[in-house]
């Protein structure tokens, strides 16, 4: 297998390399405590620096549908919101958006799913302490729409798509009252 000295020495070399890397790696994961400090105040700085700018982007992007939505013209917000999901596809504002533009409309039981969504998406929308937090009006929402739509289950038993609404009022429910996912 090893011919000659050549092959050795590079044999060797490569275990010496080796062993040096995995004693670089079982060193740093051993000594946290030095570096954790300086590593974990970093960290939560970088942290709020991308909320921060998250909320920035979130208010920067959404203020033609918050504006729109404002001066009561909420079937062009729903056009722009279609229009800024294309932009930006994932992002679950739109749909807590969209879900107090459909409020707006009476449309109840699609803004109870639409709710759901962005809580789903994302935790912040119920978290008092969050710049995002929206929990007074989807508890708004929630009282208001629930009982309607739990009303209309019972007239038409058979429909899947108010059993789903139901289903998605009693997970806003569940995560306002400070439930798990």
């Amino acid at each position: 297998m090893l011919k000659d000295r050549y092959d050795q020495l590079l044999v060797a070399g490569l275990i010496l390399a080796l062993a040096g890397l995995a004693a670089l790696l079982f060193f740093a994961e051993a000594s946290p405590g030095m570096a954790s400090t300086g590593l974990s105040s970093s960290r939560q700085l970088e942290k709020e620096m991308l909320s921060q700018a998250r909320l920035s982007l979130i208010e920067r992007r959404y203020a033609p549908v918050v504006a729109l939505r404002d001066r009561g013209d909420l079937p062009a917000a729903l056009l722009k919101l279609e229009e800024l999901a294309r932009d930006l596809p994932g992002e679950v504002h739109s749909n807590l958006l969209r879900g107090e533009v459909l409020f707006l409309m009476g449309q109840v039981d699609r803004a109870l799913t639409q709710f759901a969504l962005a809580v789903r998406g994302n935790g912040d929308y119920i978290d008092s302490a969050s710049p995002l937090n929206r929990r007074t009006l989807i508890e708004g929402v929630l009282a208001q729409g629930l009982p309607q739509v739990r009303d209309r289950l019972r007239v038409q038993p058979d429909s899947r798509v108010l059993e789903e609404v139901v289903k998605d009022g009693y997970y806003l429910q569940s995560r306002l009252a400070g439930g798990c996912e």
